[in-house]
């Protein structure tokens, strides 16, 4: 089941596609105008889904969605966006990396931006769980500054892999 709170065209297509070419059914929910996190609850919905579907991907808003849904479903769950990891995107780019350079050893990457957000915070932690080197750049205002759990995150990361 895709559960989609957040749509997006590339998501849909890639997960339904895979899904079919692996022999599978893809049922893609749209939350707009369903009762799911106002009359019916994340935890509450996993566990139903958990009886009907064999897997759930889910695009939601907010981190707290994703873990209501993991920490109830017996199935898996797949996080395909939330407002503090984007882990999907994160196997896209690092397999195309891997495709194009041959190898992730000894990978330097740079993001310049704003650094307050999803895909700069995965981006972090991939590098840094490849035992890599991220630098990031931004201007120096708190909208654009990852946020100090995120770079504590990374520095417990890289203590383990030798990343920076």
């Amino acid at each position: 089941l895709m559960l989609f709170e957040k749509v997006s065209l590339r998501t849909r297509v890639s997960f339904e596609t895979g899904c079919t070419q692996m022999g599978g059914h893809a049922i893609m929910y749209d939350i707009k105008g369903s009762p799911l996190g106002k009359k019916e609850t994340y935890e509450d919905t996993a566990k139903v889904l958990s009886r009907y579907a064999d897997i759930i991907m889910a695009r939601v808003m907010t981190k707290e969605s994703i873990d209501g849904l993991a920490d109830n479903a017996s199935i898996p769950v797949i996080n395909a966006l939330d407002d503090w990891a984007h882990p999907c995107q994160m196997l896209a780019d690092f397999q195309t990396i891997l495709e194009k350079r041959g190898s992730l050893s000894g990978i330097v990457m740079a993001y310049y931006g704003d650094c307050c957000n999803n895909v700069t915070y995965d981006l972090m932690r991939a590098t840094s769980m490849l035992g890599g080197e991220i630098r990031v750049v931004c201007p120096k205002m708190d909208k654009y500054l990852p946020v100090e759990d995120v770079l504590k995150e990374c520095a417990q990361i890289n203590a383990k892999t030798g990343g920076k």
